[in-house]
């Protein structure tokens, strides 16, 4: 059975560290956002994908990506827990003032069906998750 609390820490590490400047996806995801006019996008942390379709990526950016997805792995490794304890894994950018995040979300569920949520600004600090009620 996965750790809630062990995965919390792994998407918590995993979202300061994708607003950071040590996390080479910025400037280059904020520069193809703006380029075909969206604010927010969502890449898969389990897989290399988005979750639009995105034409013509850079070298930059899917090394980059690339790079994100193996600190998850090495994260989640650090906190022993198995990739295959976890059915999804998305992380949300959110690019309201140009080429750098304004904020990022994860959201990982285990494949007992728990789901982690976690926010941060570009600061890295946490923030609330709200949802709309039904």
């Amino acid at each position: 059975m996965t750790s809630i609390k062990r995965l919390r820490s792994v998407i918590q590490s995993t979202a300061h560290h994708a607003v950071s400047g040590l996390c080479y996806v910025h400037p280059h995801l904020g520069e193809k956002c703006k380029e075909i006019g969206i604010k927010s996008i969502g890449i898969n942390l389990m897989q290399p994908e988005f979750d639009i379709e995105l034409q013509s990526i850079t070298k930059e950016l899917k090394l980059s990506t690339n790079a994100l997805r193996e600190k998850f792995n090495e994260l989640l490794i650090v906190e022993n827990i198995n990739a295959s304890e976890i059915i999804k894994a998305n992380i949300i950018f959110n690019f309201m003032y140009g080429r750098w995040p304004s904020s990022c979300f994860i959201e990982a569920v285990t494949v007992e069906g728990a789901k982690v949520e976690v926010a941060v600004d570009s600061e890295g600090k946490t923030a609330e998750v709200l949802h709309a009620s039904s």
